[in-house]
């Protein structure tokens, strides 16, 4: 086997927290698209000491298990810091941020003193003084003689880089103390092309539209780690700030003509070709607040209006919502106060996931019932979000015509936003929390419906069942 096809002899892992195990320990329900994994007797005890902190062993078959179990984003790579990081070279893209790329320098030069730096200078007017910048943290400049947008940016960075990684650091960011060292080991593992950290607000945020962003930002995907796939818990991660593998993005580039969402498809094209995208949240990066009006509601439709750029090009990635239709009918049929129907479409649910479990599991019938209740409050709430993103203009005048479906609408449109303002790690004041999200949800809306319709696909629009690995 090829070294990509086996983890690295030494790592060490930590099981996923949803990660659930069989009794005799031979099944494994989990991972990111969720799946159902089994495996050989001997590989029982194997699992049990990588839990409890053992090394991966040199054997094929310990190397080759532990893939297994990093491919289905089962089991997450533990990595000690590095003690080198020169063979990293650090690209800052810019344009007429002077203030902004000060400081980012400042952060890079102080966390990682020894690194080559590049910046990208995007045609910025002259009176911006980015190449005295540039010189005065001492980084090697390359410029444009205009502005040719970010991915043109990122592409001349990428193509002047001359060691084996690169960390693409956008200028409006800062980064912590460490950030680097914990982030290249991940390049340990051969089959890993990109790493990327969780990204948060640069500082705490001020007014209604900051404290806002501080709660929800777009760019924050969380505090679960996992690998990047389309219909995975990590289904992309902005680049911000992204540690790439240059002997993987040979050859590749963002797309100039997508005004928004290349990096997303650049990291699909990766996985696409067989790579790891690693998003590791333990690491966190500042990037600026949008806190005013004009620019939050401009980002935010550009960033729904690049859902349906992207379904062209990765047919079925960008559903409205990824359900099972089983779980789904029983939602609904609840949810429209008809009991039979939904226990009908569970029971459906159940004899279909049994059959499934059947050959690996002595009680499938159980088994089925427990991941089937267990799955419907996900489904709700991922149906509900569909509602507030996507489907409320079409389930508002439905409402208003059926009074059946009004208190429905109005447990969908609500339970969204309640749980993640409840769930933000900041609470914001509640009413300036749903001012803000009420102009968000309104303004994804529009640009998902106005992005769907201008690349002629339907499918940011409509549901799409579960995919299984």
């Amino acid at each position: 086997m090829s070294g990509r096809e086996l983890a690295p002899a030494g790592i060490r892992l930590r099981l996923d927290e949803a990660l659930r195990i069989s009794p005799d320990g031979r099944t494994l329900l989990g991972g990111s698209p969720g799946r159902l994994l089994r495996v050989a007797e001997a590989a029982v005890p194997l699992i049990r000491e990588w839990r409890d902190g053992a090394a991966v062993g040199a054997a094929d078959s310990h190397r080759a298990l532990a893939r297994r179990l990093l491919d289905a984003g089962m089991a997450h790579p533990v990595w000690a810091p590095a003690e080198n990081v020169e063979d990293v070279t650090v690209v800052v893209p810019t344009y007429a941020r002077p203030v902004e790329l000060a400081r980012c320098l400042e952060a890079v030069r102080r966390t990682a003193p020894g690194v080559p730096v590049l910046v990208v200078d995007d045609g910025s007017p002259a009176d911006a003084g980015i190449a005295g910048i540039a010189a005065r943290f001492g980084a090697r400049l390359v410029s444009h003689a205009g502005n040719r947008g970010p991915s043109a940016a990122r592409n001349t960075g990428l193509a002047a880089v001359e060691t084996p990684f690169a960390a693409l650091v956008d200028s409006d960011v800062v980064v912590p103390d460490g950030w680097l060292h914990a982030l290249r080991p991940y390049f340990g593992d051969e089959k890993a092309a990109a790493v990327a950290p969780r990204v948060t607000g640069h500082g705490d945020g001020s007014g209604w539209l900051g404290e806002y962003e501080s709660a929800h930002s777009p760019l924050d995907m969380g505090a679960s780690p996992g690998l990047v796939r389309a219909g995975a818990l990590v289904p992309y991660v902005p680049t911000a700030t992204l540690l790439v593998r240059m002997d993987a993005v040979r050859g590749r580039t963002f797309d100039t003509d997508l005004p928004i969402g290349e990096d997303v498809d650049f990291e699909w094209q990766l996985v696409d070709a067989g790579w790891n995208v690693h998003y590791v949240p333990s690491v966190t990066i500042g990037h600026e607040h949008r806190t005013r009006l004009r620019p939050f509601v401009a980002r935010r439709r550009l960033y729904a209006r690049s859902i349906g750029l992207l379904e062209r090009r990765h047919p079925g990635s960008l559903p409205a919502a990824r359900v099972s239709p089983a779980l789904a009918a029983t939602a609904l049929a609840l949810a429209t106060r008809r009991p039979v129907v939904a226990a009908a479409a569970a029971a459906v649910g159940v004899g279909l996931l049994a059959r499934q479990l059947r050959p690996v599991v002595p009680d499938p019938v159980t088994e089925a019932a427990g991941l089937v209740a267990n799955g419907l409050p996900v489904t709700a709430m991922g149906l509900a979000r569909a509602v507030g993103r996507v489907w409320w203009p079409l389930a508002v005048p439905a409402a208003v015509a059926v009074p059946r479906l009004r208190a429905p609408l109005v447990a969908a449109l609500a339970a969204p936003v309640l749980s993640d303002w409840w769930n933000a790690g900041r609470r914001p004041r509640l009413d300036r929390f749903l001012a803000a999200r009420l102009l968000d949800d309104v303004v994804s809306t529009a640009g998902t419906w106005e992005g769907s319709l201008r690349a002629g696909t339907a499918g940011p629009l409509l549901p799409a069942g579960t995919r299984r690995g």
